[in-house]
């Protein structure tokens, strides 16, 4: 009897062990993901619509101008993020800040920034080594970054091993669920829809990869440490916002 009792409780603690050595929010300290490194240094980490741009053009590309956006999901602020946010950008860059014009009927994209304060001139621009990341809605209404995109870095924006292995098959739904690839010829569109994994339908890009936000938020959780109050109850209440706000968006 005590060595069945003993072989369970051994069984039991390698199961343990299993478990944080598999479970990414276990994960030593010192091999945080470059996501928290992109966090920490971060003035502002948040989840936000686009509300509106407002660019200077130079052959028909932004070199300046304000981009506005409605926050919906803050994860790390120096202080409440009330109203709009207006990220600023000046001149070319290789991570410049700009987005895409879209026709004012359409509904806004989503996107999960990463902003910096100029402590001069007390200005939002983006973070040098990339402000955003497209987030789309998914069929069941969660909050998802399209992969591929060129924001997760590494080999046609397919990122590191750890976001590829998070990496789900999904329907998606609003806003970037569909590309018009009708200015590009037919063999470009077939390439670009077997590179990122996308499906065609005639002259229309459909992704079908992401990774969940929920994901995203623990690959930056050590880079988010919350100045003051309980972390945990922070956390909770960003979960319960999260669901809330996906609730809204799969009513639609």
């Amino acid at each position: 009897m005590k060595y069945c009792l003993s072989a369970l409780l051994a069984f039991a603690l390698l199961s343990l062990q299993a478990q944080d050595i598999s479970t990414p929010e276990n994960a030593p300290q010192h091999a945080t993901h470059w996501l928290s490194d992109r966090a920490a240094s971060s003035d502002i980490v948040a989840l936000a619509q686009l509300d509106r741009i407002d660019y200077e053009y130079n052959r028909d590309l932004p070199v300046g101008g304000e981009t506005w956006f409605r926050p919906l999901i803050t994860y790390r602020s120096q202080s409440p993020l009330k109203g709009l946010i207006i990220v600023r950008e000046q001149g070319l860059s290789e991570n410049e800040c700009y987005f895409p014009r879209s026709a004012p009927w359409d509904e806004r994209p989503r996107y999960l920034l990463f902003l910096v304060i100029d402590s001069e001139t007390g200005s939002i621009e983006g973070h040098p080594d990339g402000c955003a990341m497209e987030i789309l809605v998914s069929a069941n209404g969660s909050y998802a970054a399209r992969w591929p995109q060129p924001a997760l870095g590494g080999e046609h924006g397919r990122g590191d091993a750890t976001l590829a292995s998070m990496v789900e098959e999904m329907t998606f739904q609003g806003p970037m669920a569909r590309i018009d690839a009708s200015d590009m010829l037919i063999h470009q569109r077939r390439n670009r829809a077997e590179r990122d994994f996308m499906r065609l339908e005639d002259s229309t890009l459909i992704p079908t990869r992401g990774i969940e936000l929920t994901d995203l938020r623990r690959l930056m959780k050590p880079g988010l440490k919350a100045e003051g109050g309980d972390a945990a109850t922070r956390e909770r209440l960003e979960q319960l916002r999260e669901q809330m706000l996906e609730s809204g968006d799969s009513g639609r």
